[in-house]
């Protein structure tokens, strides 16, 4: 995720394409992520064995994928390959998590926010990973004004176009940073191919958590109307669709803005992608943490008016043209997008209904939805108005995403009062001679107020 935004300058020389028709490989990655997450999610629940294999699977697919998009100068087989990218991304992001609860099952919440960091340290990273192999700023006249509907493809295609009639993607080192990302992929693919085939932990931890499942259980038979069901996880699908459309815009076109509208360098571009990596890390490290300490919904609260001040300065600074304040908000809004994702599975599982594999395929959908959308919207409005539509569009979605999540917290406190209107009572009858041949149990259920629900 974090080579994607310094190197989609980059990706725009190698296919010669403007800034709305490279809208489409973010498009196509998040159309991937939300075909991927579905399918992989179902072969994960269909596989009988060790299930493992369906991770390694997916991380072999993206070492492939990654080693093969920096040579991909045709725009079709460019947007082609993104979609494939998001079909390994995807997958790998439901088989992983669904892994991780199979196996640690309520103990597993810090490790899901660990897997989260782990995720954001490589985000950090590699903006820095991917910086020194950009094209030369002599190579791309990108600083020039842009205005109107002057198309941002003019200025890549007389800087990557030369005399000799060599092949615009001739002019990119992109294949370095992302070969390197292609071996770290197989560094994690080997050891899970090696865990897939000598451990038999699967069916240890069904036997060891038998006990725990009639728990779970009970939860799952909570009585609640279909139709509260359904309209709390559409307003859940909504606020995670538009917070995943923040994250990855921000991320995605934070240095397109900074060297279109502030002409930075995209050597600077990449360091301020990197300084919203950094802040994103360190905040999900805070958060394996964190959540032991605070329920989820106030720390969703704060973390959203934290995210609607820093756009709000992110806005002041690109309006005034204080540079300091780019750097300063973009950390902020690190900062505040870091938790939100995972805080919201947790309070789900704690205060509405139960996480099942079909409620998170719902949450992954509604992000892949949210993310092939703005990047249509942002490209379409900053090349053909102006590229401050960037900070416009990103401020306003955090608005509405508060403004939604009250919603849906007013929502889930009325769940809270339903839940609270019944219990199960079981009462079990035993005679006291146990060796009485007409020995009876006895099991009596009582459920109160429940024409409440």
């Amino acid at each position: 995720m974090g080579q994607f935004g310094p190197s989609l300058l980059d990706l725009r020389i190698i296919t010669s394409t403007s800034l709305k028709q490279a809208s489409a490989f973010m498009t196509g990655h998040s159309v991937g992520i939300l075909v991927g997450s579905v399918v992989l999610g179902i072969i994960f629940d269909k596989m009988k064995q060790e299930k493992t294999y369906c991770v390694a699977w997916t991380v072999l697919t993206m070492m492939f994928i990654l080693a093969v998009i920096p040579w991909c100068y045709i725009y079709e087989l460019m947007v082609a390959m993104h979609v494939f990218k998001g079909l390994a991304g995807g997958g790998l992001d439901t088989t992983g998590n669904a892994l991780l609860i199979s196996i640690w099952r309520d103990d597993g919440k810090s490790f899901l926010q660990s897997i989260q960091f782990a995720f954001a340290i490589g985000g950090a990273i590699s903006p820095f990973v991917t910086s020194p192999f950009l094209a030369p700023e002599k190579d791309m006249n990108i600083t020039s004004a842009i205005t109107g509907n002057e198309s941002i493809a003019n200025y890549t295609n007389n800087a990557t176009t030369s005399d000799s009639g060599d092949f615009p993607w001739t002019e990119s080192r992109l294949y370095v940073p992302y070969s390197i990302a292609a071996f770290l992929a197989l560094t994690a693919t080997v050891p899970l191919f090696v865990l897939a085939c000598t451990s038999d932990r699967p069916t240890d931890v069904l036997t060891k958590s038998s006990e725990d499942d009639s728990v779970g259980e009970e939860r799952k038979t909570q009585k609640l109307s279909t139709g509260i069901n359904a309209f709390v996880l559409i307003i859940l699908m909504v606020f995670l669709g538009i917070d995943c459309a923040m994250e990855d815009g921000f991320n995605n076109f934070l240095a397109i803005f900074c060297v279109s509208e502030l002409k930075w360098t995209k050597h600077m571009a990449s360091n301020v992608t990197a300084v919203f990596w950094i802040s994103f890390t360190i905040a999900r490290f805070l958060g394996i943490f964190l959540v032991r300490i605070f329920k989820p919904i106030k720390l969703i609260f704060f973390l959203i008016v934290l995210m609607i001040i820093g756009f709000a300065g992110f806005f002041t600074a690109a309006q005034f043209k204080f540079y300091e304040g780019i750097w300063i908000s973009s950390a902020i809004v690190g900062l505040a997008m870091s938790m939100i994702f995972p805080l919201v599975f947790a309070w789900t599982e704690e205060s509405i209904l139960p996480v099942t594999g079909f409620v998170a395929s719902l949450f992954l959908i509604a992000c892949s939805l949210g993310t092939m959308i703005n990047p249509i919207v942002l490209g379409f409005l900053m090349e053909n108005s102006t590229p401050m539509w960037f900070p416009y569009l990103l401020l306003g979605e955090s608005v509405i995403t508060f403004l939604v999540l009250c919603l849906v917290w007013t929502v889930a406190s009325h769940i809270s009062r339903l839940k609270n209107t019944f219990r199960d009572v079981k009462i079990e009858i035993r005679s006291e001679d146990q060796d009485n041949p007409e020995h009876k149990n006895f099991i009596a259920e009582s459920e109160l107020n429940e024409e409440r629900l």
